[in-house]
């Protein structure tokens, strides 16, 4: 008998990546004033996604809270997160981010990545 010892979740890589827009909310508790910041979705799970930024953010040592604004297939995202690891890569700068979904958003989520895998737009990991 086989059994699943999975302990995190499915990742969904993106065989296109998608442009959105991030925003800063605060850094370590500071707010700080929104500008948009173009990225690119490069994969993404129920609770994170990896993200590719033209900027880098000083993540490491600080304490960075993020929204994200998306549109993977047909209804927009908005989630919040923050920002967990960091590391450059050809010219760009890579991002993990520990989402914050609400059940709502969760199933929207997850249903837009139902969509996705349907068009053969994703890889399950």
């Amino acid at each position: 008998m086989s059994h699943n010892r999975r302990k995190s979740p499915f990742r969904y890589v993106l065989k296109q990546p998608v442009f959105f827009e991030l925003f800063i909310l605060n850094i370590n508790g500071q707010t700080v004033t929104p500008k948009p910041i173009q990225a690119l979705l490069l994969d993404l799970s129920r609770s994170g996604c990896r993200i590719s930024l033209p900027v880098e953010i000083p993540a490491r040592d600080n304490e960075v809270h993020v929204n994200i604004n998306m549109l993977l297939h047909e209804q927009p995202l908005q989630m919040d997160g923050r920002l967990q690891w960091h590391r450059e890569e050809a010219g760009r700068f890579h991002y993990g981010v520990q989402l914050d979904v609400l059940s709502f958003s969760r199933d929207q989520l997850l249903r837009e990545l139902r969509l996705l895998a349907s068009k053969d737009r994703i890889i399950i990991t």
